[in-house]
C-alpha cells in the first residue's frame, strides 16, 4: 500500500491562495493610517483652541475726508458728427482718407463725393444765368430811353400849357392895360388885376342899387311919395356909376369893351389854370410812371448781376462733397466707404483727451454737493487713481429721483477710456493731521457730553477701559474727528462705546493668523506676503478699526 505525503505550507501560501483578499485587507489598512492622521491634526487644530477679543484702533494722527461715492460711465469731452447734407446724400463716396483711431484737426478732410453731376449742374446755371443778365442788361437800357422820351413829351405839354396860362394865348394884345402901376406883370395878371379892381366896385353898386330899390318898392307901398321920388333919383345916379364903371375897362384891339369884355377873358384865364393843371399831372404821372419802369427793370438787372438761388444752391453742395472735421479730436466711428452711396453720418470725432465721467447722485447727497469741488476717479483701466472736478450738476431730478451729474477728469493721459464704467468719489471736506475713531466709537453721556473707551489694561475680553473726555468734530460716514486734551497717539480705543457690542471670535494656529487689518490670513506664515502686518496672536486686542477716508477699510489699523 503506497503512503501518502502531506506537505506544509506556510503564510506565503496563504496569500498567493487569497490575493483579492490580501489586497483588499492592504487597502482598509492604509485608509485606517490616514484616518488617524487626519484625526490627530484635527485635534491638533483643536488644540490650538479659540478665542475672543474686542475689537479696538489705535489713535494716529491722519486725514479725515468727507466724501460722496458714485458711479458713472467715462465719456468723451466733446464730439461732433461729421454728416452728409440733404444735398449730397445720393452722391458716391470716392475717398476717405482717415480710419477709426486717426487723430484729425478741424478742417480735416475725411472723405470726398463725386462731383461729377453738380458741376453740370452749375455749368448749366451759369449759362442760363448769362442770357438772363444780357436780357435784364436790354430792357433796363430800353427803359431808360423810353424814360427820357416820355418826359420830354410831358414836359412840352406843360411848358405849353404854363405859357397858355401866363398869355392867355394871345401874346401880343392887352397892351392898352399895360401902365406904370402893372408893369412888369404878365398879361393873366394885368386882366386878373383889372377884373378884380371893376369887380369889387361894381358890387358895391349893385349892392347899394339892391338897397334902393327895396327902399323905394316901400315908400310906394307907404304912398310917401317925396321919398320914393328921392330914391327914385339916387337909384338913377348909381346906375349911372355902375355903366361908368363897367365902361372905363376897355379892350381896343379886340372891339370888346367895358367889365364885360374883362370879365369873359377872366372866365378864359380859368379855363387855362385848368389845362395847366392837367399838363402838370400829365407830366407827374408820365415821370412816377417811367421811374417806376426803369426802376423795376433796374432791379431785375441788380438780381441778375447776383447769383440766383439755384446757383447758390448748386455752388454749396459742390462745396459740401468734401467732407470735413468739425472739431479736433478722435475717430472713433466711420461709416463711409468708396464707391457707395453717402449715407448721413459719416464720422463721429470725439475728444479722448478731454473726458468727463458722467454720473447718478442720489437725492440724499446732492444738496452737500456743489460744483467745483474735487473728486478721485478709479476704474479697470488704470491703477490710479485720476483726479477730477465736479462740472455739472442737473438742476432736475431724472424719473429715478437722481441728479445727472459731470465729473471732468484733470489733465490728459489719465488711461480711462470712452464708455467703461468709473468710481468717483467726491470730496465734500478734507482735514489734515486729525484723530478719528469709528462713529460709533464715541458714546454720549446722560449730560450730553461725550467721551471714547481707552484701554488700561487687560487681554482678550478682560481688557479694561477708561471713559476719556472728547469733543466730535468733522464726520463722514464711517469716521468722526475727536479733540481732547487727554488724547495721546497710540492710544488704544475701543471701536465702540457700546459694551455690549464688539466682541468677535477669531483662532489662532500656525495656520490661521490674524492681521492688524482685521482679516485672518489662512495659510503658512512663511509664505505670508511681506506687506500684511500680523497682530500678536497672544495680544487680545484683535483687528483693527477703518480709516477715516470715506470706506470701512482706510484708516488707522487696530490692536
Amino acid at each position: 500500500m503506497a503512503e501518502k505525503t502531506q506537505t506544509r505550507r506556510g503564510p506565503l501560501g496563504w496569500v498567493k491562495r487569497h490575493k483579492k483578499l490580501t489586497i483588499f485587507l492592504v487597502i482598509v489598512l492604509v485608509a485606517a493610517l490616514v484616518l488617524v492622521n487626519v484625526l490627530r491634526k484635527t485635534d491638533k487644530a483643536a488644540a490650538a483652541g479659540s478665542y475672543q477679543f474686542v475689537r479696538t484702533t489705535v489713535l494716529t494722527k491722519t486725514t479725515l475726508s468727507d466724501t460722496v461715492s458714485v458711479t458713472g460711465t467715462v465719456k468723451a469731452g466733446s464730439s461732433a458728427s461729421v454728416t452728409a447734407s440733404d444735398s449730397v446724400k445720393t452722391y458716391k463716396v470716392t475717398a476717405v482718407n482717415v480710419a477709426v483711431g486717426d487723430t484729425v484737426r478741424k478742417g480735416d478732410v475725411i472723405a470726398t463725393l463725386d462731383t461729377t453731376d453738380v458741376e453740370k449742374q452749375i455749368a448749366n446755371a451759369q449759362l442760363q444765368l448769362s442770357d438772363t443778365r444780357t436780357d435784364a442788361r436790354k430792357n433796363y437800357t430800353q427803359a431808360v430811353e423810353d424814360q427820357a422820351t416820355n418826359l420830354a413829351t410831358a414836359q412840352e405839354n406843360l411848358d405849353k400849357a404854363q405859357k397858355n396860362y401866363d398869355t392867355l394865348g394871345m401874346d401880343d394884345h392887352y397892351t392898352s392895360m399895360a401902365s406904370a402901376a402893372n408893369s412888369g406883370k404878365t398879361n393873366r395878371e394885368i386882366v386878373t388885376d383889372w377884373y378884380t379892381r371893376y369887380a369889387e366896385e361894381i358890387a358895391g353898386y349893385e349892392n347899394t342899387l339892391a338897397n334902393l330899390n327895396i327902399q323905394l318898392t316901400q315908400a310906394q307901398q307907404d304912398g310917401d311919395t317925396a321919398r320914393a321920388d328921392g330914391l327914385q333919383g339916387q337909384i338913377a345916379d348909381y346906375t349911372s356909376r355902375e355903366n361908368i364903371a363897367k365902361g372905363q375897362c376897355s379892350i381896343p384891339e379886340l372891339g370888346l369893351q367895358g367889365f364885360d369884355a374883362v370879365s369873359q377873358t377872366y372866365n378864359k384865364i380859368e379855363q387855362y389854370r385848368e389845362a395847366l393843371e392837367q399838363a402838370q399831372q400829365s407830366y407827374q404821372n408820365s415821370a412816377t410812371t417811367a421811374s417806376r419802369s426803369v426802376d423795376n427793370t433796374e432791379t431785375k438787372l441788380e438780381q441778375s448781376q447776383r447769383e440766383d438761388d439755384t446757383l447758390t444752391n448748386l455752388r454749396t453742395a459742390l462745396e459740401n462733397c468734401t467732407l470735413t472735421a468739425t472739431m479736433d479730436g478722435t475717430i472713433t466711428a466711420l461709416d463711409a466707404t468708396v464707391g457707395a452711396v453717402c449715407s448721413g453720418t459719416v464720422a463721429t470725432i470725439q475728444d479722448v483727451d478731454n473726458l468727463t465721467v458722467e454720473v447718478t447722485i442720489p437725492a440724499s447727497s446732492v444738496g452737500r454737493l456743489k460744483t467745483g469741488l474735487q473728486c478721485n476717479i478709479t476704474s479697470d483701466a488704470t491703477d490710479d487713481t485720476i483726479t477730477g472736478t465736479l462740472t455739472r450738476i442737473d438742476p432736475v431730478a431724472n424719473d429715478s429721483g437722481s441728479f445727472g451729474a459731470t465729473v471732468t477728469v484733470n489733465g490728459q493721459d489719465s488711461g480711462l477710456l470712452v464708455g467703461i464704467p468709473a468710481k468717483v468719489e467726491i470730496v465734500i471736506s478734507t482735514k489734515d493731521n486729525v484723530f478719528t475713531v469709528p462713529r460709533d466709537a464715541v458714546g454720549t453721556n446722560d449730560d450730553g457730553s461725550t467721551y471714547v473707551l481707552r484701554k488700561t489694561g487687560g487681554e482678550g475680553v478682560d481688557m479694561t477701559f477708561e471713559q476719556v473726555a472728547v469733543t466730535e468734530g468733522d464726520t463722514n460716514d464711517y469716521y468722526v474727528e475727536i479733540t481732547g486734551s487727554d488724547l495721546n497717539e497710540g492710544d488704544v480705543i475701543r471701536a465702540t462705546a457700546d459694551l455690549t457690542q464688539g466682541i468677535e471670535s477669531g483662532t489662532s494656529d500656525s495656520d490661521v493668523q490674524m492681521m492688524e487689518n482685521g482679516d485672518l490670513y489662512v495659510g503658512d506664515g512663511s509664505n505670508m506676503p511681506a506687506s500684511v502686518t500680523v497682530a500678536r496672536t497672544d495680544d487680545a486686542g484683535g483687528p483693527g478699526g477703518g480709516g477715516p477716508g470715506g470706506a470701512p477699510d482706510g484708516g488707522p489699523g487696530g490692536q
